[in-house]
């Protein structure tokens, strides 16, 4: 089940330049890196990760709380 209204895929969307969450995902779906989100309440930091990505180390804030925007989404 995709998920396309979370909060955070919503900041990371529109953090990389989109408007619209479904060209984001169109445009990194087939993607060997994408953009990626700490999950963290208090931390919107991004980064270029792994498409699978569900708890890589933020820099911002220490914690393996990253997660890919496909991942967020439910495409993997």
């Amino acid at each position: 089940m995709f998920n396309l209204i979370h909060p955070k895929l919503v900041t990371l969307a529109e953090t990389e330049g989109y408007t619209e969450i479904v060209d984001f995902l169109e445009d990194y779906a087939q993607g060997g890196v994408v953009p990626a989100i700490c999950m963290a309440p208090d931390c919107d930091h991004t980064a270029d990760l792994e498409p699978d990505q569900r708890a890589g180390f933020c820099e911002a804030c220490g914690r393996p709380s990253m997660k890919s925007g496909l991942v967020i989404a439910g495409m993997i």
